[in-house]
């Protein structure tokens, strides 16, 4: 379907047939069905038959939240947002407008640190993935909250954004990408360290 080879509203070939069509076995074609109609990406329909739905970014936010919610560790969330926002920054990095770059400038306190992650979801123009991102944000609300409570963390948080913001300002995608990276892993690790530290 992500190749344009089907449309919402096509039926997809019996799991025999997929089956043979990706050399797998057909205990292997079930699973990857009932994930896909878990995110709600197709459809059985009664009277037999599974079908390509019209996929939107909020089909699958949904099942990524109760997902969520059945049960996760805070270093699964966190190891899911150290994937997607890089990524995210990456694309930031080649798409963002002059209008954008202006806001991240003002971005520059603590309290403003959502909007600035938010302004770069807006720039990379990629809704399924800031969605996703937003579920997780919500998630990690809280503890990133009592993280940022100190100067010295609000002083460090402030640093990296300065660094990702170079790199979205000379639109260098493989800067984007690393500074990202090292800012949610630094904020990621402090999340774990105070949280541990507080539980112990």
């Amino acid at each position: 379907m992500e190749k344009g080879e089907l449309h919402p509203g096509d039926q997809l070939p019996a799991e025999r047939a997929l089956a043979d069509q990706f050399q797998v076995s057909r205990a292997s074609v079930r699973e990857a069905l009932r994930t896909l109609e878990l995110l709600g990406v197709v459809e059985t329909r009664a009277g037999g038959g599974t079908f390509v739905r019209q996929v939107a970014p909020d089909d699958l936010a949904r099942p990524l939240q109760s997902l969520i919610a059945r049960g996760h560790t805070l270093q699964d969330v966190i190891e899911f947002r150290g994937v997607v926002e890089p990524a995210i920054a990456a694309l930031a990095a080649t798409r963002l407008t002059q209008a954008q770059l202006a806001e991240l400038r003002g971005q520059s306190y603590a309290d403003e640190d959502t909007r600035f992650h938010e302004v770069i979801g807006d720039a990379a123009g990629n809704e399924l993935l800031t969605t996703m991102l937003g579920v997780i944000w919500d998630v990690l609300r809280a503890s990133r909250e009592s993280w940022l409570q100190t100067n010295t963390r609000a002083h460090a948080s402030i640093e990296a954004h300065h660094q990702i913001y170079q790199a979205l300002a000379k639109h260098d995608a493989e800067a984007a990408r690393r500074a990202s990276a090292d800012h949610i892993n630094a904020v990621g690790e402090g999340i774990l360290k105070l949280l541990g530290g507080r539980n112990g």
